[in-house]
């Protein structure tokens, strides 16, 4: 009976909201529930107590009851309403958004059996905080997908703490488990929170600023699934380690971990690189964050090695010995932008930097070609073997950054001997001197030949090669030959290369497997290319082609001769291009009346294999011999010289066609075909990019590339007096010529100093020596000096033995003096004196009556100005240059001299000094004309003063004379400390500048 009115009141409560004929429905389903019969009973009193808490929520559970049925069923009705209840005791509002949610969220749980169990969990949260269970109810569907069941309390736990935090927070981390749980343990998950919540931050009014950490908790899941499972807890502990210290490192590391992680060769690597980053980072975390981006490049550089980790640790320990006497001085290190640091780097290499022996090397194929040719690094990245190239002008060899074939550093520095002589013979001995223009001949036979284009001479050797059926070919026996017949000459010339060119090819020497699919013709060249190089024929080619490759060498023999040129080379191409189709054509015919019943076990395919429709694949050539490029011999040298781009186009392609050389060549940039050789050098390998512009040579400073049309940038280093050390490559100076304007302002100071200028020219024309300087009283000479016989016959006379120095000798004297100006256009010379002027103009007036003196004394002489802004745009403008006459030009260039920016004097002496070492004089000046002390943004103070004498005394130090003018007349403060270890002056009075300057250049130069 009691049951009956529970079903007639529940029907009538449902019926208000629903309709009779659905709450009868709902009735009969709740009735009839399976171990339940007081199902309606439970379901009446819940709405009940509901509605005491909230009618809107009990009228929204009503109302909900058809689709949770028709979603997830009815069987866990009660447990649904008993969360309900929980949620609307604290917020109606919340249970209402439950009861709209839930049924649609609950139908998504799989299996339906747990979905009792999830809202038991609810339960439990809601008592807890209800906001936090109603996010987890939204989020179960997911969370359940990658959480098991039993874990679900504990990763739930770790949000109800969190939420006391802050709410957003918490509520943040519920929806963000799903994407956690399948990349971090549970074990992690609070150290993962705890770096997290380091990134709260105050806001301009001093409240908590939560961007940080929202930002965290949504994005670093993806992260930390980007790296290795093994790594990840220490990337959290380490990004943890140095938000404490400073967030947005913290930030970076976590970031940034993944790419740096992958360029690391192991496990075993990336667990000790986050090690010892933890230690740094105790310490300073931007020195910790400078480490990370760089170990990826030190460890490639290092090598992997028995001893590289040995090698890595020292590395780390040497910089934990900076960090604990100076913050700076350890982040310079790790980031490896000192000098100190660099030289730390090369000390742990497993194998010898072409800067250590750059310097060697280029007086080294200097002497063997007669000619002043630069040595620079190759720009390849690490990890593929790298061939020594020849730039298009012949004036620059490009060399690996590191070699380390050998395990030791005597034979790697021996290797780059004979790289470099190999690429110097190719110079010596005329590869590139050669022009198309005796080949007329042969380019046209192979024109009839093969039936190709119009008669007219190609652009390039290559564009001759693409003649040819087969260019790839073609190139590949002119690459053999040509480096045959160089090789040969060097052996003939400098005897002592022999021993080390025959040790270098036996090494070389690695047998490929002729059953991997290669052709005839790839057999035939690499048989020619092992037998170029001395190894005897019955090693070297295989017995399938003996007799072909013995007819072809004995052809290329009459290469290996002293008077052997290039053009021979060429023509000896064309010969045993066509005699090898004769050989094969003939091979081909035999073949098809025997290939049904035998085929030759070495070649697969044999020797009747389809050499016109198969592809031929290059072979690659010793590492040693470097890379040649056919794109470099061109129709003559007017062309030729269109054609050479200079120093930056290099013979970087190697054997075979141009159209290949990315993909297959092997100098080209992957996707090496297996060949004779393979890594036979292997350690020939250059840096990645920031390592390669570190290791930049000293003997061959270049321009950096991205410059506009008409000017050049070169890096100098910086000195540091924080650290102690040179930053190195700090400073960009950019060099280009000063814009001209109008030299109306140089005429009037020609005119109204006329009388000066003329007692000026007078004074200096007497400075000029005589053609030759008479010499009297001489042990020899050209003439008998008559006085100095007198005195000795008197002497004599005299019973003395009389002095024997009885000649007069003539010789010839020059004054050998070159100087730079180097002058200070910053905006502080737009100030004005007394009497009107601009300190520039001023300066201006004193160039040009300087240059008036000194076109009369003919000493070799410079003009420039320096400005800039900021350390990577320190301006160098050219006035004058050493080799240009003085005229029209250069007075419209100083007329246009105006105030600009700042100054950074360290780097603009650096510059100029330079410039003045390439100068072949005697003496070298450089004198600075500035109006007061180097300022350029943070470079001031005492870290300017410091860095302008270091600049100074390296002049020195390289046998530059500077002497320093300053028209500050109060800067007794810093003047002394700045100039203190060179000459400098003191102009008092501005105005006389323009007299007081050629007087103190008579006196530097007397």
């Amino acid at each position: 009976m009691a049951l009956s009115r529970a079903q007639d009141e529940l029907a009538r409560r449902l019926g208000e909201d629903l309709g009779s004929a659905t709450a009868g429905h709902m009735i009969d389903r709740l009735a009839h529930l399976p171990d339940r019969h007081d199902v309606p009973a439970a379901v009446l009193a819940l709405l009940d107590e509901l509605g005491e808490r909230s009618g809107k929520a009990a009228t929204a559970a009503v109302e909900a009851l058809p689709e949770l049925d028709r979603c997830a069923g009815l069987s866990f009705v009660i447990p649904w309403l008993d969360l309900g209840v929980a949620l609307a005791e604290s917020s109606g509002a919340t249970a209402l958004k439950y009861f709209k949610d839930s049924p649609l969220i609950l139908g998504l749980i799989e299996p339906a059996e747990a979905r009792p169990a999830v809202l038991a969990v609810g339960l439990d949260l809601a008592e807890e905080d209800v906001n936090v269970a109603l996010e987890y109810l939204r989020t179960a569907p997911r969370i359940l997908a990658g959480v098991p069941f039993e874990q679900l309390r504990p990763w739930l736990a770790v949000g109800i703490d969190l939420v006391q935090v802050d709410v957003v927070v918490g509520l943040e981390y519920i929806r963000q488990i799903p994407a956690l749980a399948p990349v971090l343990p549970l074990e992690d998950v609070r150290g993962w929170l705890a770096f997290g919540l380091k990134l709260i931050t105050p806001n301009s009014l001093g409240k908590p600023d939560y961007i940080g950490t929202m930002e965290f908790l949504r994005t670093s899941p993806a992260i930390l699934g980007d790296l290795p499972a093994s790594v990840r807890s220490r990337a959290i502990a380490l990004g943890s380690q140095l938000a404490d210290r400073a967030p947005e490192a913290g930030i970076a590391c976590l970031g940034e971990a993944p790419a740096l992680m992958r360029r690391l060769p192991s496990v075993e690597w990336q667990t000790r690189v986050l090690q010892y980053g933890s230690l740094i980072a105790e310490k300073d975390a931007e020195a910790a964050l400078s480490y990370l981006r760089r170990c990826p490049e030190i460890v490639g550089l290092i090598g992997e090695e028995l001893q590289a980790g040995p090698r890595f640790e020292s590395w780390v320990k040497a910089g934990m010995e900076v960090l604990a006497y100076s913050i700076d001085g350890a982040r310079a290190y790790f980031a490896v932008a000192s000098q100190k640091a660099l030289a730390s780097v090369e000390t742990a290499l497993s194998g010898v930097p072409l800067r250590r022996v750059a310097r060697t090397v280029k007086l080294f194929v200097e002497g063997l070609c007669g000619a002043d040719v630069a040595i620079t690094a190759l720009p390849d990245s690490i990890g593929q073997a790298a061939r020594a190239t020849v730039s298009a002008d012949g004036r620059t060899i490009a060399l690996p950054a590191v070699l380390r074939r050998y395990a030791t550093a005597e034979e790697n520095e021996r290797l780059y001997l004979i790289m470099a002589a190999h690429e110097a013979g190719h110079l010596e001995f005329g590869t590139y001197r050669l022009t198309l223009d005796p080949l007329r001949d042969l380019i046209d036979r192979v024109r009839r030949r093969y039936g190709r284009g119009d008669g007219s001479i190609p652009d390039t050797l290559a564009g001759v090669f693409a003649l040819y059926p087969h260019p790839r070919l073609v190139r590949d026996l002119w690459v053999v030959l040509e480096d045959a017949r160089v090789e040969f000459l060097l052996q003939q010339a400098y005897p002592g290369l022999r021993k080390d060119l025959a040790k270098l090819a036996e090494e070389a020497i690695t047998p490929r497997d002729p059953s991997h699919g290669l052709t005839v013709r790839e057999l035939i060249v690499d048989g020619l290319l092992r037998l170029s190089t001395g190894e005897k024929a019955a090693l070297a080619v295989p017995r399938a082609v003996m007799e072909e490759v013995a007819l072809l060498w004995n052809l290329c023999r009459r290469l290996l001769r002293t008077g052997a040129t290039a053009e021979d080379t060429v023509r000896l191409v064309d010969d045993v291009y066509v005699r090898m189709d004769e050989l094969l054509a003939s091979n081909a015919k035999m073949a098809q009346a025997e290939r049904a019943t035998e085929e030759h076990p070495e070649l697969g395919a044999g020797p009747a294999a389809s050499e016109t429709s198969e592809p031929y694949q290059p072979v690659t050539n010793w590492l040693y011999r470097g890379a040649m490029n056919p794109e470099f011999i061109t129709r003559g040298d007017t062309e030729r010289g269109d054609r050479q781009a200079g120093p930056d186009a290099t013979a970087s392609h190697g054997g075979g066609s141009k159209e290949r050389a990315d993909r297959l060549s092997p100098r080209g940039k992957a996707g090496e075909r297996n060949s004779t050789t393979g890594d036979v050098l292997g350690g020939g390998r250059s840096l990645p990019p920031v390592a390669d512009e570190l290791l930049q040579l000293e003997v061959d400073q270049e321009p950096s590339p991205g410059i506009s049309q008409g000017q050049r940038a070169v890096y100098y280093p910086e000195w540091d007096h924080t650290i102690q050390d040179y930053r190195i490559h700090w400073c960009r100076v950019v060099e280009r010529e000063a814009e001209a304007g109008s030299d109306e302002a140089v005429s009037a100071t020609l005119v109204a100093h006329a009388s000066a200028i003329r007692s000026l020219r007078r004074y200096f024309e007497g400075l000029r020596p005589p053609a030759f300087r008479r010499l009297a009283g001489q042990v020899d000479g050209e003439e008998l000096d008559i006085d100095a016989a007198v005195r000795r016959a008197a002497e004599q006379r005299a019973g003395h033995e009389g002095d024997d120095r009885l000649y007069v000798r003539r010789d010839k004297k020059e004054r050998d003096v070159a100087v730079a100006f180097l002058v200070d256009a910053s905006g502080s010379t737009n100030r004005r004196i007394d009497g009107g002027r601009r300190v520039i103009e001023i300066e201006q007036a004193s160039l040009a009556l300087l240059c008036e003196a000194l076109d009369a004394v003919g000493d070799d002489y410079a003009l420039y100005a320096y400005s800039g802004e900021g350390r990577h745009q320190v301006e160098c403008l050219t006035i004058k240059e050493f080799d240009e006459r003085l005229g029209s030009a250069t007075a419209g260039r100083l007329g246009g001299l105006a105030p600009r920016q700042q100054n950074r004097d360290g780097a603009a002496i650096r510059h100029a000094g330079a410039k003045l070492l390439k100068r072949d004089a005697k003496t070298r000046i450089l004198v600075l004309l500035s109006d007061g002390r180097p300022l350029d943004g943070d470079y001031k103070d005492e870290y300017a003063l410091e860095d302008t004498k270091a600049a100074l005394r390296e002049a020195r130090r390289a046998g530059i004379h500077p002497f320093c003018v300053t028209i500050d007349r109060e800067g007794d403060d810093y003047l002394r400390r700045m100039y203190g270890d060179v000459q400098y002056t003191v102009i008092d009075r501005v105005e006389a500048l323009p007299v007081r300057l050629p007087r103190i250049y008579q006196r530097l130069t007397a």
